[in-house]
């Protein structure tokens, strides 16, 4: 398969489908469900314990997908959640088994309920994760010592909000993740087509692809807590109300439907689209599936 950075530079958008590693120590269910992506998409994104909930090691599953379904694999690296000797230690490993890529954040904040003991480590923030990634890959691990004989490729990239009602603020970040070795974005998830764009515009200023993150929806319920409970996403309220009062059938139809409409008009613009399971891949699945289709069918 290209590469990740083929992939993001080729005529067609690129393909992400975005997942949580299993919560146990058994990946055999979800590695059967994505499955059926072979051939489909580009690459797959994995969380960090997103949410601030325990998953299983993005780096372990991450190996088991690249070793069972051969499809590339993009690892989400949180800051909350170690130092920078472990994130160094992290990144060798996930150059050593054939990581695609890596995407620096800070993490989501540890929410209420979560085991009281935890301790968020504050050692470096994003914009110093990147800056690692870029001197490993010079070889320098920050010792002292002699560069790394055998020297990491690691392509990073980082995550954005295109929502953000303040946007020249969150351009300006953009322009530091660049400055600090973003090769690419992933988004929040976007909901029109002239938010994606302008955001996308402002990326490609700056050297940065962006892969615009899309959301499908699968009952009323989930539109509603990401209204209540997802600060980030409270400027697409508007299309969120729409499925209020549907069936869950008619919500998932309706979040098919405009999800796909809302990335062909999008095809042109971005490098990509990274779909979010949201809590479950099912729904992204057939949406992928979905996509997959119709971009082989114009590139025909």
């Amino acid at each position: 398969m290209p590469s990740i950075l083929d992939s993001l530079n080729a005529a067609a958008p690129a393909l992400w489908l975005e997942v949580s590693p299993p919560r146990g120590i058994n990946p055999a269910m979800l590695l059967r469900r994505l499955a059926e992506l072979a051939g489909h998409v580009d690459a797959i994104n994995l969380t960090d314990n997103a949410l601030g909930k325990v998953k299983m090691s993005g780096l372990v599953f991450g190996a088991a997908i690249k070793e069972r379904l051969k499809i590339p694999v993009v690892l989400n690296m949180s800051c909350r959640d170690r130092n920078r000797f472990a994130l160094k230690s992290d990144l060798l490993g996930a150059a050593a088994i054939g990581i695609d890529a890596v995407v620096a954040l800070n993490g989501d904040k540890i929410p209420p309920g979560a085991d009281g003991n935890v301790i968020v480590s504050h050692d470096i923030d994003a914009y110093g994760l990147l800056a690692i990634v870029a001197a490993l890959n010079r070889g320098d691990t920050g010792e002292g010592k002699a560069l790394l004989k055998a020297i990491p490729s690691l392509v990073a990239g980082s995550v954005a909000n295109p929502n953000r009602k303040n946007i020249e603020r969150e351009f300006e970040l953009l322009e530091r993740k660049a400055a600090a070795g973003a090769r690419f974005v992933i988004t929040q998830p976007v909901f029109d087509a002239e938010t994606g764009r302008r955001f996308v515009a402002k990326a490609n200023s700056v050297g940065v692809k962006t892969m615009l993150g899309i959301l499908p929806v699968k009952r009323e319920a989930m539109a509603n807590y990401l209204i209540d409970r997802v600060k980030d996403l409270s400027g697409a309220r508007r299309h969120l109300d729409r499925f209020a009062g549907m069936s869950e059938e008619e919500v998932r139809a309706m979040s098919i439907r405009e999800n796909m409409a809302l990335m062909k008009s999008l095809a042109r613009d971005a490098a990509g689209f990274i779909i979010m399971s949201g809590g479950g891949p099912s729904l992204a699945i057939e949406l992928a599936l979905e996509f997959s289709r119709w971009r082989k069918e114009i590139g025909r």
